[in-house]
């Protein structure tokens, strides 16, 4: 830990201190945005409202604590409290650039990016060197298909603090989101031009070149990236990445091992070695290096499925099934894993056997209604309306759902039956499910646009109104 970091968590030990025993202790303004963005960085939420309500009582005339308010608003995913606190301070403080940029955040988050350039924009004239907005703005350029603004306003950024070359990934995840390849190996083309001995300008345009399956271009610039910044993890990882990519197994390898030689706590590198020797069916030892990623991190979906594999593929199906087994009752394992888990086994006798990984799933959860609710997302998503159903109708009436999780249940199967076209079973639990909570029938309308289509079902709304 840094010298910086400690001083933050004795800060933060110091406020919980304080709060805990009610004991009487002054914190200045600059000590609660330090504890404040330990406490959010944490997501420590009891004492972050406790620490931001008393900073905004103790500092009324300053606006970034009413900010600190907006941000625990987002991180909560209460958007509406977050906008009508934003109304407030632009009433009653005078303007800031950290004001526009959270007005910016919200509207992302929202969907709602109309006026983002026009606010950020106000921002830079209050801040015209803040490397933040001008990072923020080559985003939103991005956005808007503008590949050259977008590149000045990211080149500014980078001369006002090269640091920031860290944080260039969002640019390749923002046009990998936006499926625009072509603009971004341009966008990247011009930096590594711009910014030669920047590691990460290369790194950049290693990802999007791998991306658009130009391998060895991209192997080319990685190598730039590696001779700029020396032994980055990363690099060597994407660089083995592109090998692999290629069927050049050997040199994926001794890339792999070179990321987790950096990084011993590499569980990816690592699962991508057992990768590496399972697709030459070396299963021996690609389980050498599945285990080995799955002791540091016990939930992580493709060291698990490797495993399973492997162990297939071997013909030891008893062990991988006793494995998956010890996997769900030690920790709780998320729902893709669930259902690709059990592409491996087949049998009628292995249904049961899905059943035992869900209910091991639920004794890990203190309210089921999510794990139900992912569960019908992804049959529905994935057209598998029979699967949700027989999973769901299994545990309706088990000690794992509560009443009301029960009547979000019966919602859950009406979906899922309607879009499996059974219209009658379909009509039965979504009647039952509007006797028991009509109000989430909204919710419900909501899973799938096609439920829209099913008159039989804007019948039974309007007569359980």
């Amino acid at each position: 830990m840094d010298s910086e970091n400690f001083e933050n968590s004795a800060l933060v030990e110091n406020f919980i201190n304080v709060v805990d025993n009610n004991l009487s202790h002054y914190f200045d303004s600059m000590e609660m945005e330090m504890i404040i963005e330990e406490l959010m960085r944490n997501f420590h939420f009891h004492y972050l409202n406790l620490a931001i309500e008393h900073a905004i009582t103790q500092f009324p005339n300053e606006s970034q604590f009413r900010i600190y308010r907006v941000k625990k608003y987002i991180l909560e995913f209460q958007m509406e409290l977050a906008q009508k606190e934003l109304d407030e301070i632009e009433r009653t403080f005078p303007p800031s650039a950290d004001l526009y940029i959270e007005k910016v955040f919200l509207s992302n988050m929202t969907n709602k990016k109309g006026q983002t350039i026009k606010w950020l924009n106000k921002a830079l004239d209050l801040e015209p060197n803040d490397p933040d907005i001008h990072f923020l703005l080559g985003h939103e350029y991005v956005r808007k298909n503008d590949i050259l603004t977008a590149v000045k306003h990211a080149s500014l950024a980078l001369q006002s603090d090269p640091v920031f070359g860290d944080n260039l990934f969002t640019y390749s995840y923002l046009f990998e989101e936006l499926n625009k390849p072509d603009e971004a190996i341009e966008f990247f083309t011009i930096l590594t031009e711009e910014f030669p001995f920047i590691g990460a300008t290369w790194f950049g345009l290693g990802f999007t070149l791998s991306w658009s399956g130009r391998f060895e271009e991209a192997i080319d610039a990685y190598n730039f990236a590696l001779t700029c910044d020396g032994d980055i993890a990363s690099a060597h990882f994407n660089m083995a990445n592109a090998y692999f990519e290629l069927k050049n197994y050997d040199k994926a390898l001794h890339h792999y091992f070179e990321a987790y030689n950096i990084d011993k706590e590499d569980f990816q590198a690592l699962t991508s070695i057992g990768d590496c020797y399972a697709v030459q069916n070396w299963y021996e030892e690609s389980l050498e290096y599945y285990y080995k990623a799955i002791e540091k991190n016990p939930t992580y979906n493709e060291a698990v499925l490797g495993i399973v594999n492997a162990l297939s593929e071997s013909g030891k199906i008893d062990e991988a099934r006793a494995f998956v087994e010890s996997a769900f009752e030690k920790n709780p394992q998320n729902i893709d894993l669930l259902f690709t888990v059990s592409t491996f086994f087949q049998s009628k006798e292995d249904a049961k056997f899905i059943y035992k990984l869900a209910e091991l799933t639920l004794k890990h959860l203190d309210n089921s209604d999510h794990f139900f609710f992912f569960i019908t997302q992804f049959c529905i998503f994935n057209k598998m309306y029979d699967v949700g159903y027989s999973m769901i109708e299994e545990f309706l009436y088990t000690e794992y759902v509560s009443e009301s999780t029960r009547a979000k249940m019966y919602y859950y199967l009406a979906a899922l039956y309607f879009l499996n076209e059974n219209v009658a079973q379909g009509s039965i639990y979504l009647s039952d499910a509007l006797l028991m909570n009509y109000d989430w029938h909204k919710n419900f309308m909501e899973l799938s646009p096609l439920l829209e289509t099913y008159p039989e079902i804007l019948r039974l709304i309007e007569i359980y109104a």
